[in-house]
């Protein structure tokens, strides 16, 4: 923990860290709505066992983006960089989401239209729901556990790729 402290006390580039929020936003938003779109043509229209592969595919890309932005290494970038990540995962399941909606009401637009229903659309609890919701089927619980330990080893790697 001293050694935490320490690290982020450390002065960092300013530029740097400005291009590193700009393209780390923008990827997450971007990518994570691109594997979105290709999460829900995998789930829907093939095997629901690829679309776990997505999530690798958006690990590469992103993890590679954010790892050019910046000069100089901080810890701030590798914490940054997990951050985004799961902004992408976000944006992965908002984009599938939305296109299910799309499919089913033909205007997506429309549940915009009252702020309640927007906001149930908008809540990340929604995306994040293999760590919350749970039952007693074994593809249920395989598949959170596995969502799970993806996430939570790309998390790792993407930290430690950051300090390359």
């Amino acid at each position: 923990m001293k050694h935490l402290m320490y690290e982020l006390k450390q002065p960092f580039y300013k530029e740097d860290m400005k291009r590193f929020l700009l393209e780390g936003f923008l990827a997450s938003v971007v990518f994570g709505g691109f594997i979105g779109a290709l999460d829900f043509i995998l789930s829907n229209y093939f095997n629901s066992i690829l679309a776990i592969f997505t999530y690798l595919i958006l690990y590469y890309f992103l993890s590679n983006r954010l790892f050019r932005s910046f000069n100089q290494y901080h810890i701030w970038y590798s914490i940054l960089a997990v951050f985004f990540l799961l902004l992408a995962e976000y944006a992965m399941g908002l984009t599938a989401n939305l296109l299910v909606i799309q499919i089913i009401t033909g205007n997506a637009t429309v549940i915009f239209s009252d702020v309640r229903t927007a906001i149930s659309i908008l809540n990340p609890l929604i995306y994040f729901s293999y760590i919350w919701r749970w039952s007693l089927s074994f593809e249920v619980i395989f598949s959170n556990l596995i969502q799970i330990l993806f996430v939570v080893y790309f998390s790792f790697s993407i930290y430690r790729v950051m300090k390359r």
